[in-house]
C-alpha cells in the first residue's frame, strides 16, 4: 500500500511541482501534458537526481512509485490532479488522460523560485524531454532495471528510487566510459551532462547493451 504524504508541507510540493511540468510544457510550447507523462516526469527526476547527487538527500522522495501497466504510478499525484481540476488550476483537454492549464493558473500560481533546486532539476529533466521526445523517454523507463524487477515480481512492491537503485547501478555502470568521451567534468553543467549522458544511454537502448 502506498504511503500517504508525511505532512501538508509534502502535499504542497506535489502540487507546485505538476503545476511547474505544466508551466514549463508551456515554456516549450506544449499545450497539453498526459497524465502518465507527469508520473513519468517526477520518476525520472527521482532517478537521475539520485544518480547526480549520491552524497545527497532526494527531494524526490515523497514520492512512492508503484508499477502500473502504463508506468510508475503514485496514488498522491493522482490525488493531487483531482484537487487542481476541481479548483481549476489545471483542466481536462482532449481526453481524461489528458491535460492543460486552468483558468485559475495565474503568473501569481506560477511564481516559483526559479533558483529552487527541485523546479531547475525539474526543468532539466522536461528539457530533455523537449529534446528527445517521450518516446525515448517511455524507452528508458520500461528498459529500466527496477522496473523491470519490479514488475516482474508480480507484487506490490514499491520503486525503489533511492541511491542503491538497480537503475542507477547500472547507469553508473555506463559512466566511467561516457565521462571518457568528455573533455574535463568539472567545467560541464548538470543540464548539459543529463543531456549528453540521455544521448550516450539511448545508444546503449538501441544497441540493446541497457
Amino acid at each position: 500500500m502506498e504511503k500517504e504524504p508525511k505532512d501538508k508541507g509534502d502535499q504542497y510540493l506535489i502540487y507546485t511541482d505538476i503545476l511547474a511540468i505544466f508551466k514549463l510544457a508551456s515554456d516549450i510550447q506544449w499545450k497539453e501534458v498526459r497524465q502518465n507523462s507527469v508520473y513519468r516526469i517526477l520518476y525520472l527526476s527521482s532517478v537521475l537526481y539520485s544518480f547526480r547527487h549520491t552524497d545527497k538527500s532526494n527531494p524526490f522522495s515523497i514520492y512512492k512509485f508503484t508499477v502500473d501497466t502504463t508506468g510508475p504510478y503514485d496514488s498522491n499525484i493522482s490525488k493531487a490532479f483531482d484537487f487542481l481540476i476541481k479548483d481549476e488550476y489545471i483542466k481536462r483537454a482532449t481526453g481524461d488522460d489528458v491535460l492543460a492549464i486552468g483558468k485559475n493558473s495565474g503568473n501569481d500560481v506560477f511564481k516559483i523560485e526559479v533558483g529552487q533546486e527541485r523546479y531547475e532539476w525539474i526543468k532539466q529533466v522536461m528539457y530533455i524531454l523537449g529534446i528527445y521526445g517521450e518516446s525515448k523517454i517511455y524507452d528508458f523507463i520500461f528498459r529500466d532495471p527496477q522496473y523491470q524487477t519490479t514488475i516482474k515480481s508480480n507484487t506490490q512492491q514499491g520503486l525503489n528510487t533511492d541511491a542503491n537503485n538497480e537503475t542507477i547501478k547500472t547507469l553508473m555502470s555506463f559512466q566511467a566510459a561516457f565521462e571518457q568521451t568528455l573533455s574535463d567534468t568539472t567545467k560541464i553543467s548538470n543540464q548539459d551532462y543529463l543531456v549528453l549522458y540521455f544521448e550516450y544511454v539511448s545508444s546503449k537502448i538501441i544497441k540493446k547493451e541497457f
